[in-house]
């Protein structure tokens, strides 16, 4: 065992958490300075630091000079350890107990706690008896501080108040009483941009490049040149691909406040976690947007595409690249080149470049066989059904909706009638029916009607009434998907007259009307030599991805 101290080298350690700063000078690092400072002098120590954590919290011993003053302690640079409570030092009653406990002793270190009258030199004081309750009740306030102000940052979310220390690039934090956040003219340009760029079919990785190769600055690169702030974090300067990726993602930039989105594990585990959608708080049409709810809603279009368009060899991504599907096996066609192994290929001579079955280049004959089509060919062929299509919606657009309606393959007009019809009288019935058994029971009450006759006619409408009622459902799900499909094919209509004289394919054309095509093989043994390429268009073709054929062992 070692032997008692008599020399005392002292550290004394000042906390003050955001949440103390509530209690007045009382807390203030200054003040517990000045105290732990007369003391140690008034007991005949050497004083030979100060460790303070400033805006800290002690619920966790992750904080930088805490550590410090340990790894101090532990080295013999200090040997008395002075703190103004309990609290200063931590609110988790699991680690103080086990650093005063277990550590200290082990290291022969003293600790005084002043105001709590705690002295590990005098083991058997009362106020060492109550040590263990105390560090609990500590911990009980830490936790209970954190619940109040959970509920607070709940009530200002749910009250429609801001609250960030930066608003999201693009923005600024307003000076009206709720921060609401206001548009920063030159990023917001930027953002608009990269959700055109996305819209477009670029890949968030390809808009970061972009970015980059114009020199425009990343987010906190802006905020440090707008506000005239300095950063410690390591940056490279430089877009990112998931600082892309949420801007993408954030309804701020629809005018929305969506807030309480992420929560720590715990008030002692500061770990973040994503809530989900129904435990957010979104308050709509707050302040001004930068991106419309279509352009939005176009980029959400645009992931749920099957397409994950991949470049060239040239480093362009072809328009449709991703879209194409062999139509025997399932597998999406790969773009290539044709064999020239002998003779290195042009880059230019991009008339080389053909689609054939993803999976038959890789496996060959054992899993599917070639389904190759030149890159041109395909290209010319949607390029020529499209333009087909704008002709007809622009010479009759009343019989382009017809034909847009067929390809829905949902019912005929003359049908949709009858439904309507049926489904008038089922309701109407319905509502009769419910008159009937009211008036059954009133006048049973009445004792107009005898008790087996109220009970015969109430079995009686009811019967009829539950035969009825699934009848009544399914026609109004089909009228309503009726409806619905009518709204899809208006809107392709809409998209449609946007490509009118249009000379060239591109890959945002190709990303808004086209859902996926398939490819047939080449009949060798055909000879008039023809083949099926099906283009699926988006909101008026249904959706049938090709399955991937099984393999065969």
């Amino acid at each position: 065992m070692k032997s008692k101290q008599t020399n005392y080298n002292a550290g004394i350690y000042l906390r003050l958490s955001k949440d103390d700063e509530r209690a007045g000078e009382s807390l203030s690092i200054e003040n517990q300075k000045l105290m732990l400072s007369r003391y140690v002098h008034e007991q005949g120590f050497n004083l030979i630091d100060e460790y303070v954590d400033d805006g800290c919290t002690g619920t966790t011993f992750d904080r930088p000079q805490v550590q410090r003053l340990l790894e101090d302690a532990k080295n013999g640079r200090i040997n008395l350890i002075v703190v103004k409570d309990l609290s200063r030092f931590g609110r988790n009653y699991i680690q103080v107990g086990q650093y005063i406990d277990y550590i200290f002793p082990m290291y022969n270190i003293r600790f005084i706690a002043l105001t709590d009258n705690i002295d590990t030199a005098n083991a058997n004081s009362a106020a060492m008896d109550m040590m263990p309750i105390m560090n609990v009740f500590n911990e009980w306030h830490a936790a209970n501080t954190s619940k109040k102000i959970r509920a607070v940052i709940a009530a200002n979310a749910k009250a429609g108040k801001y609250r960030v220390t930066y608003a999201p690039y693009g923005y600024v934090k307003g000076t009206c009483s709720r921060k609401l956040p206001i548009v920063d003219e030159p990023a917001a340009t930027n953002v608009k941009r990269i959700f055109e760029m996305r819209s477009r079919g670029m890949s968030p990785n390809k808009i970061a490049q972009t970015l980059n190769e114009e020199g425009v600055p990343n987010p906190t690169d802006y905020r440090c040149q707008r506000f005239n702030l300095t950063t410690k974090k390591k940056t490279l300067h430089l877009w990112q691909t998931d600082v892309v990726k949420q801007i993408l993602h954030n309804p701020t930039y629809l005018g929305h406040l969506v807030q309480l989105r992420t929560t720590s594990v715990s008030y002692k585990n500061k770990k973040q976690i994503v809530k989900d959608d129904s435990e957010r708080v979104t308050i709509y049409g707050t302040h001004e947007a930068i991106v419309g709810q279509e352009l939005w809603d176009k980029c959400r279009e645009v992931e749920a595409s099957v397409s994950q368009g991949k470049k060239n060899k040239r480093g362009i991504t072809q328009p449709l690249s991703g879209l194409m599907y062999c139509a025997d096996c399932g597998g999406k066609m790969r773009l290539g080149w044709n064999n020239t192994r002998r003779r290195r290929i042009d880059p230019r001579t991009y008339h080389r470049e053909n689609y054939n079955c993803g999976n038959y280049s890789r496996f060959g004959k054992l899993y599917c066989f070639s389904h190759y089509i030149k890159l041109k060919t395909i290209n010319a062929v949607v390029l020529m059904d499209i333009r087909s299509k704008t002709k007809l919606v622009m010479e009759n657009e009343k019989r382009a909706r017809e034909e847009f309606l067929k390809r829905k393959d949902k019912l005929s007009a003359a049908e949709q009638a009858i439904d309507r019809n049926k489904l008038k009288k089922g309701l109407n019935r319905l509502s009769d029916l419910d008159r009937m058994i009211s008036s059954v029971y009133e006048d049973k009450v009445l004792g107009k009607i005898p008790e087996e006759t109220c009970i015969s006619l109430l079995n009686r409408y009811l019967d009829e009434k539950s035969a009825l009622k699934p009848d009544v459902d399914v026609l109004e799900r089909k009228l309503s998907e009726v409806k619905k499909d009518e709204t899809d094919v208006d809107e392709f209509i809409r998209r449609i007259k946007g490509y009118v004289d249009v000379q060239e394919l591109t890959r945002e054309m190709c990303l808004e009307l086209i859902e996926y095509i398939t490819v047939d093989a080449f009949p060798h043994d055909d000879k008039r030599k023809t083949r099926e390429i099906h283009i699926y268009y988006k909101l008026i073709d249904k959706k049938k991805t090709p399955e991937p054929k099984e393999q065969t062992a």
